[in-house]
């Protein structure tokens, strides 16, 4: 009965998911002048969402330049955590920003317990998102390409189905994310 509940589930939960295709994350770079209610009053949405989605922001220190999440409909899927989940491998899953997904459920870190109901941001769905690539230069390794890029050295072996950390070479193109 789980089986049949949990698929049942996900395959609701990825119907949702393609119906959001159309609403990509909007940022508004804050210029003089700019205050949350002129700003609200300009996306059509209130002071109070703006903040909402721009968690840690203060209302009266804006500062010119400052990157601010611009208020959409929210459409929200859920995810039941299963063993091995973390926020970067569901935000890859849903195709939504890894950061929102975090947000969205007050998380500070990747982990998350197997069991817990989380929410996805389905109104920041990605779409298909082509891979990253790096072309391997002389005196690259594993690792410093895992630093640059933000991924583990696990990931990048996964992804490039590379057997051993030493068979890299100058020239190769390799998936970082």
């Amino acid at each position: 009965m789980r089986k049949i509940l949990l698929t049942v589930l996900t395959v609701f939960v990825l119907s949702l998911t393609m119906v959001a295709g159309a609403a990509e994350p909007q940022y508004h770079t804050v210029t003089a002048g700019n205050t949350l209610h002129s700003l609200a009053k300009r996306y059509g949405t209130t002071v109070v969402a703006f903040l909402d989605f721009n968690p840690g922001i203060t209302p009266d220190r804006l500062e010119i330049g400052q990157k601010l999440l611009v208020p959409v409909e929210t459409l929200w899927s859920y995810h039941v955590v299963q063993p091995g989940d973390n926020t970067r491998s569901l935000a890859k899953a849903y195709q939504v920003p890894e950061d929102t997904l975090r947000s969205a459920n007050n998380l500070t870190d990747n982990q998350l317990a197997a069991g817990d109901l989380i929410r996805i941001p389905i109104h920041f769905y990605l779409g298909d998102l082509e891979p990253v690539i790096h072309r391997v230069e002389i005196g690259d390794t594993l690792y410093k390409i895992a630093h640059e890029y933000n991924v583990t050295l696990a990931q990048l072996l996964e992804w490039n189905e590379i057997e051993s950390m030493d068979m890299i070479e100058a020239g190769q193109s390799l998936i970082v994310g």
